[in-house]
């Protein structure tokens, strides 16, 4: 069966609660993390994270993020809407400091999750996520892309437990440059449409 990629909307809420709940961090985060500004995602629970990503897939416009399917299995996620959604990224000072576009500009898009839970994982999803998420965004008016990946590099090789960012020599494979080290061993990188 081959893999198909399409906008949450479109795979609908089932399909994406299916992929959170395959990874324990996913279940935790519920894809919030770059999107409430600290002291909004302390008031949060794990279950109000989940009815904001519920709520959020159904209403935002352009769509909030992709899934992937082998057959009619949804297997990974992908997080990746206009960068003046994503209120962590943008209160970041390390991000805005480096970063090569304004903080306003709605054409700039973020791709800040690719979620593959492990047992899914080095069979292309993420990489399928990457290259729909980019046409996708384009089809929606983006001219340019940042985002946040892990340097493994930095890591000795390893993947950090709850990781689901894509890596770096993932994202250079798709053009994208490397504008600054972050913490946790996140790399600000970068792209035109």
């Amino acid at each position: 069966m081959g893999m198909r990629v399409v906008a949450a909307t479109e795979a609908g809420w089932d399909a994406v609660d299916t992929v959170m709940r395959a990874d324990a961090s996913s279940r935790n985060c519920q894809c919030q993390f770059h999107i409430l500004e600290n002291a909004d995602a302390r008031r949060t629970t794990r279950e109000s994270r989940r009815d904001l990503l519920r709520e959020q897939v159904r209403t935002l416009d352009p769509p909030r993020g992709l899934v992937a399917f082998e057959g009619d299995t949804a297997v990974g996620w992908c997080g990746v809407e206009p960068r003046v959604r994503v209120r962590h990224v943008l209160a970041s000072r390390l991000v805005r400091a480096h970063s090569l576009y304004a903080a306003d500009d709605p054409a700039v898009w973020a791709i800040y999750c690719i979620l593959v839970p492990p047992p899914r994982r080095r069979r292309g999803v993420g990489a399928a996520l990457l290259s729909a998420a980019l046409e996708h965004a384009v089809s929606h008016g983006a001219t340019a892309f940042e985002a946040y990946p892990i340097d493994t590099s930095r890591r000795g090789g390893e993947l950090p437990p709850g990781f689901s960012t894509g890596t770096v020599a993932m994202f250079a494979g798709h053009g994208f440059a490397a504008v600054a080290a972050l913490p946790s061993a996140r790399t600000l990188m970068h792209r035109l449409a």
